[in-house]
């Protein structure tokens, strides 16, 4: 009687792959006093709307007065993120850029476990599920909402937009739809790049940047909503 080793059956824990990413809470950035440049920002109109995604262009803040109340407010530089990304590899443009009400802005930052609970649990116990959209219906739009995983196969069209994908070490990276999904080898992919190609090729084609193009399965990309 032969008897096979116990590795022979063994296989790669990939758990890892599929464990969800933690919910983001929107801070306002008056409470955040260690912005840096580059950091995101959503700005807001007073209970009108949001827009996602600007970038701090200047680390000081000044008091500026908002058309919007004729006051004056402690005020962030922002701009948009084609402005910031074209400035950084081109140091001689002017990005155009405005003072925005830190009152009126806000950073999003990932949430902390429970204390006395490890990332891994409290992320593993995340809910992606979809939801019905009644549970997103808010009184308000005095702040941005709340944003909570979703698996990048349930979030709809994946080009151009934000997607989070995890090591094995823990680490999450960020990076931006560049296709939806196709066959690669037989596997279900989706062609991410990070933030600054995606950018930069609003405005010109870079060849030194496709090294950077990279196939991630499907199931390792998550979205927010």
């Amino acid at each position: 009687m032969v008897m096979m080793d116990a590795e022979f059956f063994a296989f790669e824990d990939l758990t890892w792959q599929t464990v969800p990413p933690p919910v983001r809470h929107p801070v306002p950035a008056a409470y955040v006093p260690d912005l840096e440049v580059g950091d995101e920002v959503t700005i807001g109109v007073p209970r009108r709307y949001f827009i996602d995604g600007q970038v701090l262009l200047r680390p000081e803040r000044r008091l500026v007065e908002f058309p919007g109340d004729g006051e004056l407010h402690e005020s962030v530089a922002v701009c948009a993120p084609i402005h910031y990304w074209t400035w950084r590899v081109s140091q001689d443009r002017n990005p155009v850029m405005q003072w925005w009400p830190a009152d009126y802005a806000w950073v999003y930052r990932d949430a902390l476990p429970p204390e006395g609970t490890s990332v891994e649990s409290e992320e593993a116990s995340s809910n992606v599920e979809a939801s019905s959209w009644l549970e997103r219906v808010r009184l308000d739009a005095d702040s941005p909402p709340v944003l909570r995983p979703v698996t990048a196969r349930d979030a709809g069209a994946l080009t151009g937009r934000a997607l989070r994908s995890r090591n094995a070490a823990g680490e999450w990276f960020w990076f931006v739809g560049a296709s939806e999904p196709l066959d690669v080898g037989g596997d279900i992919c989706v062609r991410v790049v990070p933030q600054p190609h995606w950018w930069l090729h609003q405005v010109g084609y870079y060849p030194e940047l496709q090294g950077k193009v990279r196939s991630l399965p499907l199931h390792r990309l998550f979205a927010y909503a």
